[in-house]
This record gives structure tokens, sequence and C-alpha cells, in this order.
């Protein structure tokens, strides 16, 4: 049986360079295709960020519907603590919250698109609930 996983994200900014630079910085990326309004930045595990600019977006709202955020993990709990310093490097409200034996990192990104980053990761750590964080609201 084959089954399909989550091989893409697909983000709108506001400019390009400041959140090549972030994803690069913090999440070691790589660039693997640059066009004027658009970059394919690919994780170290090859997982494909699309980005775009879309001339006049600023900060976005979370809507009520549709994906509000990817959710990052770390392989190590020292890969944990280099994100957690990088991230707050880009925002100081950044915040460490530990629910079900999982510790979650939250901060944001340069146009305001939350990031949350947790270890052990799901492979690590079959999830038993869902934190409340999840639940929406």
């Amino acid at each position: 049986m084959c089954a399909a996983k989550v091989a893409s994200s697909v983000m709108q900014v506001a400019e390009l360079d400041r959140s090549v630079k972030y994803y690069c910085d913090v999440f070691a990326c790589r660039v693997a295709v640059r066009e004027p309004d658009a970059a394919l930045l690919l994780t170290p595990d090859n997982f494909q960020i699309y980005m775009y600019v879309k001339r006049g977006a600023s900060h976005r709202g979370i809507s009520s519907i549709g994906v509000h955020y990817i959710m990052w993990s770390a392989d190590t709990e020292e890969e944990l603590e280099r994100i957690t310093a990088r991230l707050r490097t880009y925002d100081a409200a950044t915040y460490t919250q530990v629910v079900g034996g999982v510790t979650f990192v939250d901060g944001c990104d340069p146009d305001g698109i939350r990031v949350v980053v947790a270890y052990p990761g799901p492979e690590q750590l079959p999830r038993e609930l869902i934190a409340q964080r999840f639940h929406g609201g």
C-alpha cells in the first residue's frame, strides 16, 4: 500500500530576501530555486518550502480555515536548544512549554507567521493527546 506524505508547503511573504534569510538561518534550509518574486527552499531532509511575494502584503492575520502554520521537530534536545537560540535572535518573545513529555518552542517569523518546533518528534514519542494549543482558540 502506498500512502501520500506531506512534501511541501507554500507561504506568502512580505519580503522574500528577509524570509529566505530567516528560514536558512533558523532551520538550515538551502535555496534550491530563486526567482525575482519566489523561492524554493529545501530543509535538511528535503521538505520543500515555496515562498512567494505578493506586493502590498504585510503581517497576515490568521484566517479561520486553511493551514495556520507548519510544526517542525528537532532530532535532538541539543538541536532544539540551538534552534531556540536562533529563533530568539529574530523573535525575543519566543517561548517554551512542555506538554505530555514534548517540549514546544513557539515563536514567529519576520512576517508574524507562527513557528513551532517540538522535541521529541512524533517518530520518537508517538502522541497520546492533543495539546490544548492545537484545539484552536
